[in-house]
């Protein structure tokens, strides 16, 4: 053991003379370890969060984002029609549901106070197929999404505390 650690004490003597005589040299091996490292952190990170990371849905692994394209228009991501929905709802035997989700923005009304909001658009079962409960009030319900139905709106708990002081009144049941 004594000869081993006498080696590895040599060797370091001998590594840190070779880099005093050359400190532009070492200060390159110094700054490409630092960006390789760092380079390979973040592509793990990415690679982790995106990949291997498991959603967190109740069978998160077991859903798919569904899309079409549009060709002559030039679009790879455009919305289904609520009719499209509908007929794969009757249709798509093998999925244990199919939800409309598109994005948008609108003017939200706030106690008087315009407040312009990105939203997600999403058919009434929605929740149920991510299996997600909310903290407070109700998701939607059958009918919810059916053409000329009163608006119904879930809040995300950060925009509920951020513009409504959390307030448990203005959540509807």
């Amino acid at each position: 053991m004594k000869p081993m650690l006498e080696t590895l004490i040599r060797d370091v003597r001998y590594g840190l003379r070779s880099l005093l005589r050359s400190p532009g040299y070492a200060l390159m091996v110094v700054l490409t370890l630092g960006l390789g490292i760092g380079a390979n952190t973040a592509i793990f990170s990415l690679v982790n969060g995106v990949l291997l990371r498991p959603l967190p849905y109740a069978d998160g692994h077991a859903l798919v984002l569904a899309r079409q394209q549009a060709q002559r228009a030039g679009s790879a991501n455009i919305p289904f029609s609520v009719k499209e929905i509908g007929d794969y709802r009757e249709q798509l035997a093998t999925l244990d549901g199919f939800v409309e989700y598109h994005g948008m923005s609108f003017t939200l009304l706030n106690r008087g106070e315009p407040d312009r909001v990105l939203t997600g658009v999403v058919s009434a079962n929605f929740f149920d197929v991510l299996g997600v409960q909310p903290l407070y009030g109700r998701t939607f319900r059958d009918g919810d999404d059916d053409l000329g139905a009163e608006a119904v709106l879930v809040l995300s708990y950060p925009y509920w505390r951020q513009r409504f002081g959390g307030d448990p009144g203005i959540v509807g049941l």
